[in-house]
Formats: structure tokens, sequence, C-alpha cells
């Protein structure tokens, strides 16, 4: 069924009609002036019976001096209202002596500007709540129009009636509840709300975006600490590789048991990857630097300096990197290696120790055999090669054994046999290193009584061939022994008497 044209008219009418009012409604009055203060009793609100009408201010001539001194004369317009109560007092030009009740005592008292504020502030919410349900009406009839339409000019009409007086009642538009708020502080309360919200929000968006820029910030900063890290690292590596490659260049070769130890390889490193601080010793600051190359928390290597002369005073170093510094190397004045002290079964003690005295070899090397604190062993050494070697085997203090060289071969072993302190064996080699003569001092007189010799090639198989003795010990040969194969087949007596 087609709808009329007049109908459609009629609607589009009314439609428009209410937009007209909507927008009048909604319209901002132009804000009242402020410039001079207002009576109390003139912004009263206007359905208050006792409301005081306004009145006109009285003529700029001056008011003729009162009769009755202390009474101030109060003068009435013409235009003025006359009081409907006869006992009314009239009331005053001036606001400061005005009373606002005319029944109250203080007549003279000034009214207070917090009630003033107050009844100002109450009357615009009113005010402000009546424009907000006007407008919420007008709204609500505009809905209800445009959905009653749908059932001809009756619906339009019965929907405009219908959501206008819900949006008049609850000052709500409809479909579009809590929307619109009751005003706070006098009707400009809900633009200001949503204005406070808009900034808080932001206020919290800028705050998380200084936040991020924190935090990306802080991880940049980690990523250029963790990078210059990782750089560091790398050179210590690579210098570590090197120092390697350069003191292990002739590890091929196998190093003769006779010669004296080389300096240990020393390259320089670069300062920049030392961690360096100042430590205190007594009286005494020293310098003190380390590399802790694995980054476990124990150095490699740990570097004191003298700092008012620069000099290098020892270098420690963990040679088998187990996170204990097991050598130590002390220096003279001019930078040379001077002595170094290792310990070799990682118990926190020394047990070698090596003389330089700024030679690139050692001319001296001490040892612990078995680790019980004191040195127990001495190598002497004479233009980098072995020159004799001496042994306290039962650390007594006394050497038992030494051994003898020549060009860095062994010549001669003197041996304390019975440990009593006195050298009373010789053995004797050839330069090829094969056992040759065994001289025994029986009597321990410093002179030798048995000679024993030996015969062979191989110095782990040779064998007895002679045996001399000087049996009564006058240095002359008294018994002579013969062997094969290391079996005796012949003696030879000199004196037939010591034969038993």
């Amino acid at each position: 069924m087609k709808r009329k044209p007049s109908s459609d008219v009629s609607q589009l009418i009314l439609i428009g009609f209410l937009c007209t009012s909507l927008a009048c409604a909604t319209a901002t009055p132009p804000a009242p002036a402020t410039s001079a203060p207002t009576d109390p009793a003139k912004t009263s609100d206007a359905s208050t019976p006792s409301a005081t009408p306004p009145q006109t201010a009285p003529a700029a001539t001056p008011d003729p001096a009162p009769a009755n001194p202390g009474v101030t004369p109060v003068s009435n317009p013409a235009n003025a209202p006359a009081s409907s109560d006869p006992a009314a007092k009239p009331a005053s030009s001036d606001p400061k002596t005005a009373s606002a009740d005319p029944d109250d005592d203080t007549d003279n008292a000034p009214p207070k500007k917090s009630s003033h504020k107050t009844a100002t502030q109450a009357q615009r919410r009113r005010q402000s709540d009546i424009g907000r349900r006007a407008e919420a009406g007008l709204e609500g009839m505009i809905i209800g129009v445009v959905i009653g339409a749908q059932f001809g000019g009756i619906g339009a009409i019965a929907g405009a009636a219908a959501f206008g007086l819900y949006g008049v009642i609850t000052g709500d538009v409809p479909f579009d509840s809590g929307r619109r708020q009751s005003p706070q502080g006098g009707g400009g309360g809900h633009s200001k709300g949503n204005d406070e919200d808009m900034e808080n929000e932001v206020d919290q968006e800028v705050k998380k975006q200084e936040d991020l820029e924190a935090e990306i910030e802080a991880e940049l900063k980690h990523q250029e600490e963790l990078l210059a890290a990782i750089n560091k690292q790398e050179e210590v590596n690579k210098t570590l590789q090197q120092e390697s490659k350069d003191c292990n260049g002739g590890a091929a070769t196998p190093q003769d048991a006779t010669a004296a130890p080389k300096r240990p390889c020393q390259r320089e490193i670069p300062d920049s990857i030392f961690e360096t601080k100042t430590v205190k010793q007594g009286k005494q600051e020293l310098l003190v630097k380390t590399l802790d190359a694995d980054r476990d928390g124990k150095p490699e290597i740990k570097i004191t300096i003298d700092p008012k002369t620069g000099q290098v005073l020892t270098r420690e170093e963990d040679t088998d990197f187990d996170g204990t510094l097991d050598a130590v190397n002390t220096y003279l004045p001019d930078g040379r290696l001077k002595e170094r002290a290792e310990d070799t079964n990682n118990d926190g003690k020394p047990d070698r120790w090596l003389t330089y005295d700024g030679g690139e070899t050692a001319t001296r090397v001490e040892v612990d055999r078995n680790f019980d604190g004191k040195r127990d062993g001495f190598l002497q050494y004479q233009n980098g090669v072995l020159a004799y070697e001496e042994y306290d085997n039962n650390n007594d203090g006394k050497i038992d054994r030494r051994i003898e060289y020549t060009n860095g071969k062994r010549m001669v072993e003197i041996e304390d046999t019975n440990l009593n302190g006195v050298m009373d064996s010789h053995t004797y080699f050839n330069d090829k290193g094969v056992l040759v003569r065994v001289e025994r001092d029986k009597n321990e007189d410093g002179k030798p009584d048995v000679f024993e010799y030996f015969e062979g090639t191989d110095p782990a198989r040779v064998v007895l061939v002679r045996r001399e003795e000087d049996t009564n010990f006058d240095g002359v040969i008294d018994v002579t022994s013969y062997y094969e194969k290391g079996k005796l087949v012949r003696k030879e007596v000199a004196d037939p008497n010591m034969v038993n």
C-alpha cells in the first residue's frame, strides 16, 4: 500500500520543526556580565515566594543629610513596587546594608560570598538540568518521528510524543542511555569531565610512550655493552691464540732433558683487554691488571705494577686454565725475568722454582719432589746445559746424590748409599752414557776400597766383568774376581792368608 504524499509532507515538516527546536535549545546563550557583584537577594530562586524583586539604583544626586544621626535614610525609587507587607522595611539600595531576610534582626549584616556563590551554582545546575532534559526530549521526539513514520502520520506523532516524554523525564536520549550525565558545577560539568578524561588518557599514553622509549634506550645500551664485551672477548681470544702460536713454534722438536728450561713465552698483550685497579699492600699502593678471558670470574693473568716507577713486579698465570693461578714470575728492575715459581700439582703451593737472572734460559732449577714444602732437588746449568744435579733423598738437608755432566752427558754419579752424610759411592760412565766403573768406600775414609768394572754397548745391558777389593784398607788391591756373563769364574788373591 502506497503512502499518501500529504502524509509524507506533514512528517517532513514535523521533523524540520523538531530539528529547528533542537538547534535553538542546544544553542549556547551569551555569558552574563560579572563585573559587578550580585546581591543574593536579587539572585534568589524565582520559585521562592519570599524573593525580593530587583530594585532600581537611586539617582546619582546625593541624599540630604539625615536629621537623626546614626540613622541611614533609604531612598525608594518611584518605579519600585511597594511591598505587600505593611510592616516590611524598605529595601536599601546599598547591598552592604540591605537585609536578605525582612524578619532578620541583623538588618545591617552583609551577605556571605560563599552563600551567594552556592545559590548561583544551584540556579545554574537547575537551568542546565532543564536544558538537558529539553534537549533530550527534542532528540527523543525526532527519533520517535523517524521510527513512528514507518506506521504513518499517527505513528509519527505517537512516537514523537512517547520518545519525547521519555527524554524529558529521564534526561537521556532513547537508545543512547547514559550518554547524557547530570552536569557538575553549574552546567559545564559534562564537557569539563570529558576534557579531564581525555587529558588523563593523553597523559597515560604519553607516559606509556616515555616508558617504552626508556625501555628501548635501556635495551640499546645493553646491546652496545654486549657488543663491546663480544668485541673485547674476540680480541682476547685472538691475542691468546697468537701468543700460543708464537710460544709453541718449536714444540715439534723434542727438548733435550739436560737442556736448561727456556724463559717462558710472554707476548705483549694490549692494555685495553685488561681490567685495572689500584690496591694497597701495607703502605705501598700497587697497580693490578687482570685478564679474565673466559669470563668465569677467575683471571688467567694477573700483573702487579709499581705505579711510581712503572716497573712490573710480578706476573701470575693460570697455565692450565683450571681457575687457579699456578705460576708467578718476578722481574729485575730492567724488566727482565728474574725467577719463576710453579705449582705443578695444583695444591696452592709452589713446588718448582726456576732462576733466570735475566737470561733466556734458566741457570738453576729447584724442585720439591714429594710436595712436602721442602726443596729436595737441585739442577745447575751452565751456558744452557745441565752441569750437575743434586738430591736430598731423606730430607735431612744434606745432599745424598750428585750427578755430574760434561757437555750435557752424564759422567759421574756420587751417592751416600747408607744416608749417613758421607758420599761412599762413585759411578762412572763413558761419553755414550754407558756404565763403565763403580768405586765404593766401605770404611768411609774418603778413599775407594772396591772397584767394579762393566762392559757393554747398551746402557741397559751392561755386565760385570771384574771386581777388585782392598780388604785391609791399605790402598793395595788384595782380591781380584773375574766374571763371565755376570757369573764368577775366577778369583785371584794377593795374600793367601786372607783366604778363608
